[in-house]
């Protein structure tokens, strides 16, 4: 019965949070003045951060696999311990590359001075 109750509560929720909004017929993009610049660049620094983690987690888990092969580092027994140090590498090797972009960004807007 309390499952039931619970069940149209949700529905109902779900059902009349959706009636106040206001649907835009066309896309408008944002003014220039509309951010500040710095939330701009996190901005490109976020989606280059995770975005390139698709492509160093699997660098990082080969990386990690060589070390641990060639007794460089020890495995630790737990799986889980294991994964979070593969994606420790990972997050580092994509914190390089948001480094190195925010960088040559800063040194090409200095030279168009």
């Amino acid at each position: 019965m309390h499952r039931k109750v619970i069940l149209v509560f949700l529905i109902f929720a779900l059902l009349i949070s959706s009636l106040p909004a206001e649907a835009r017929l066309s896309y408008e993009p944002y003014g220039k003045e509309e951010f500040p610049i710095w939330t701009m660049e996190l901005r490109r620094a976020e989606c280059i951060f995770f975005g390139s983690l698709v492509i160093t987690y699997p660098v990082a888990s080969i990386i990690y696999s060589a070390l641990t092969n060639n007794g460089i580092i020890k495995a630790p027994d737990d799986s889980v311990d294991r994964m979070i140090q593969r994606a420790a590498i990972a997050s580092a090797l994509s914190f390089t590359i948001t480094t190195a972009d925010y960088l040559i960004g800063k040194k090409q807007a200095h030279d168009q001075k």
